[in-house]
């Protein structure tokens, strides 16, 4: 674990290091904030409730769904498609470390400066700018849990489309591919209330819910019971399981396949 935790720290260190790079997100984290305010006002315009939500409701998911977007978007597919392109990766097997869990603490050490450096300044403009009221609740405390299990859930879809790239040389399509469905069916880019119920349904039997739509849900309907969150809690620890160990016997197969040049 100490090798691990000093990948990590290695991770935040660089992520420092781009601070440029890192205030340009920043910034474009509240514009778009700006933009989603009046839209939804717009489309909430004479209206109390729409799908169940309030407006209040419906920008807060908004707002912290653009800043959670980004804090689960792990790159770790692109960084593995780096190390394989570049060959460096056969350095990274040969080490006495598990490429999974590597790969998810290098991963966890840059997102780390993002969730201060986002959520924070998000938070603030949410509370002191907009007149958004708050629901008080549970759902505040549960928030972090689901919001790290969502992160393990992310990476390892962004893993399992990494592990592709054992198998050829460009995984751009796929991942693109990927990011899009994630987007879409997870409820990252809109609320799935407003997705028609025949949709909501087949979304049930999904994992992509687990990633955005349940930690924002526990953010803008913090009044529910404390069993309904528990039970949005164990659903997505039941997708964490699953998908652990699909990345397992991916990499299992894949690693048979993996020819690397240079490194």
């Amino acid at each position: 674990m100490r090798a691990y935790l000093a990948y990590l720290r290695g991770a935040i260190q660089v992520g420092l290091v781009y601070r440029l790079g890192f205030l340009f997100i920043v910034v474009g984290n509240l514009v778009y904030i700006v933009i989603a305010y009046f839209l939804w006002r717009s489309i909430y315009s004479g209206q109390t409730t729409l799908h169940g939500l309030t407006f209040d409701q419906a920008f807060l998911y908004v707002a912290l769904g653009g800043t959670v977007f980004i804090l689960l978007k792990t790159y770790a597919d692109w960084d593995m498609a780096h190390h394989i392109r570049e060959g460096t990766i056969s350095i990274l097997l040969t080490k006495p470390l598990d490429y999974q869990f590597y790969t998810l603490f290098n991963s966890l050490g840059f997102q780390l400066t993002n969730l201060v450096g986002l959520t924070v300044p998000t938070l603030l403009m949410v509370v002191f700018v907009f007149p958004v009221r708050f629901t008080p609740g549970w759902g505040y405390l549960f928030f972090p849990v689901s919001l790290a299990l969502a992160f393990v859930i992310s990476f390892h879809f962004d893993y399992l489309v990494g592990l592709m790239g054992f198998y050829t040389e460009s995984i751009w399509g796929i991942i693109t591919t990927k990011d899009v469905l994630i987007a879409v069916l997870s409820g990252a880019l809109l609320p799935l209330q407003f997705f028609p119920d025949a949709i909501r349904q087949v979304l049930a039997w999904l994992p992509f819910q687990a990633i955005y739509f349940t930690p924002l849900t526990m953010v803008t309907q913090p009044d529910q019971s404390v069993g309904t969150f528990l039970a949005m809690l164990g659903v997505q620890g039941f997708w964490l399981i699953v998908t652990f160990g699909l990345a397992r016997l991916v990499y299992a197969q894949a690693i048979k396949v993996l020819r690397v040049a240079g490194g």
